[in-house]
């Protein structure tokens, strides 16, 4: 596989400052130790109950939870450093002693984060084995959740859950998420990188995500993050409308974009980009879908995402060959799902498959339309570039058994839907390889880049919240905004390529 070029650039050294900052201070906490030599950083613990505002260096002690009311600012350039867990032997998860557990932030539902970085000082959260190179893994410490109000996919119905990978907790009412607000507002990320997130916090199997956004609504902003080495999805999305542009997942040890719970928003210039991680539970580049129960309880998962660049392993891994750690495909349509995929380029690599779809994708008059519309909810693929691990477009794979088979991969192509694929109406076409794709150092198009101009400009049928533009992929050739975050004079560009 072609590198990034910026992959190359490297990082250099951000100073922990030793500078007290405002915020509500849990004192009868000891302060711990920050592996960071001659280090003394403000901490941030147990339930913030009053407006603070992080200004220098901190260290995020254990499980933090942001009240309902309340907001949370950090300020540019700012690192925050999430914790391990310090819980004895045999204790998994303790829910009164929170600092006790893998640094987690917790923005509660009606709370706010505001983490605007800019582009020469990004607001880094990371892990504190920062005390020799190369000590920094995949799911150190937790990751950073928004709980909002907006709406969600249940399978009894109900209009509010509590995230999973706290569930063990039943009556912590901290943890509950969902309402009736499309507009809900959570705050702002921007110019944010999340690093070696995604550990398990509470009990095996139920890792928190690098950033997870729990029935988040429209009037939150999310744009300009990277989530790299997340030890579980990167970016996990629980119903919820919320928008986001200019999103990066980099070396992700399970998906990279996972969508649940009747999801319903907008992406565009998205990128994946693997490397060989894979989880237990067969890892995919996107993932959408609803409940286990495949039921028929609205609203159902949606998002239309565009101009995405999608990046499969070199390596292959199979359920068959290593059951332990595995990819299914580049994209996993599952249960009731409405998937609108354009102007985006799909490299499978060594992946076998492109697109997988599920027998109950399509009982909610999900299989792919043709002739397409950009505007009427369905499951659309359209003026995308796919390059599969096989001839043509024998990538895609219909499920005819049931979710969970070990068969599940190894079934024949549905003729129905590689005919939609190829139809002239989807407008979609296939390369070989990566290389064919002449893509830059950057992810960039360039002029030997096919096809060049000949995406569908969103702006044009009345999608007001997409930026216009007639090229495919990431990162358009007059929009290079990878390349930009190495070019601002950051000390820390936000983003990076170190996976230790």
């Amino acid at each position: 596989m072609k590198k990034i070029l910026y992959a190359a650039l490297g990082l250099a050294t951000v100073a922990v400052i030793a500078v007290s900052c405002k915020k509500d201070l849990d004192n009868s906490v000891e302060k711990p130790y920050i592996p960071v030599a001659g280090a003394v950083l403000d901490t941030l613990v147990g339930e913030i109950t009053v407006n603070t505002t992080v200004t220098e260096d901190t260290y995020l002690y254990g499980v933090v939870y942001v009240k309902p009311g309340i907001t949370l600012t950090i300020n540019p350039g700012v690192t925050i450093y999430g914790s391990k867990s310090t819980t004895a032997p045999g204790v998994i998860f303790d829910s009164v002693s929170l600092f006790k557990n893998k640094g987690t932030l917790c923005i509660e539902k009606f709370a706010k984060l505001n983490a605007i970085g800019t582009c020469n000082q990004p607001i880094v959260f990371t892990s504190d084995n920062t005390i020799s190179a190369g000590s920094r893994a995949a799911g150190d410490w937790g990751g950073v959740v928004l709980y909002g109000n907006g709406k969600i996919h249940k399978a009894n119905g109900a209009t509010s859950g509590r995230y999973e990978a706290f569930d063990i907790v039943p009556n912590d009412l901290r943890n509950f998420y969902g309402g009736t607000d499309s507009l809900d507002n959570s705050g702002i990320i921007s110019y944010v990188r999340i690093e070696f997130a995604g550990g398990v916090v509470t009990a095996p199997n139920r890792e928190v995500n690098g950033l997870t956004l729990c029935g988040v609504g429209q009037g939150t902003t999310i744009n300009y993050v990277e989530v790299l080495k997340s030890g579980d999805d990167a970016f996990e999305f629980f119903g919820g409308e919320v928008n986001a542009k200019y999103l990066l997942a980099y070396a992700t040890k399970d998906d990279d974009f996972d969508f649940d719970e009747g999801y319903d928003g907008n992406l565009q210039f998205i990128i994946a980009y693997r490397d060989s991680s894979a989880d237990n539970s067969g890892s995919e580049m996107i993932e959408a879908d609803n409940d286990a129960n495949a039921s028929f309880n609205g609203p159902f998962t949606a998002p239309f995402i565009a101009n995405a660049t999608l990046i499969g392993p070199t390596t292959n891994k199979t359920l068959t060959s290593n059951p332990s750690s595995y990819f299914n495909g580049a994209i996993h349509d599952r249960r009731r799902v409405s998937l609108r995929l354009v102007n985006s380029y799909v490299i499978a690599n060594a992946m076998n498959y492109g697109i997988i779809f599920t027998p109950t994708t399509g009982n909610a008059g999900a299989i792919l339309q043709d002739p397409p519309s950009l505007t009427v909810p369905g499951s659309v693929q359209y003026n995308n570039i796919f390059q599969i691990n096989k001839p043509g477009f024998d990538g895609v794979a219909v499920v005819n058994t049931a979710e969970g088979s070990p068969a599940l991969f190894n079934l024949a192509n549905d003729a129905t839907i590689v005919s939609k694929l190829i139809s002239a109406n989807n407008l979609n076409n296939g390369l070989a390889g990566f290389s064919d794709f002449n893509l830059g150092g950057t992810l960039e198009n360039t002029a030997s880049t096919p096809f060049l101009t000949g995406g569908t400009d969103l702006t044009t049928v009345g999608l007001t919240f997409f930026t216009g533009t007639n090229e495919r992929g990431a990162v358009p050739s007059n929009n290079n905004w990878t390349l930009a975050a190495f070019t601002c004079g950051a000390v820390s560009p936000w983003i990076s390529t170190s996976t230790n």
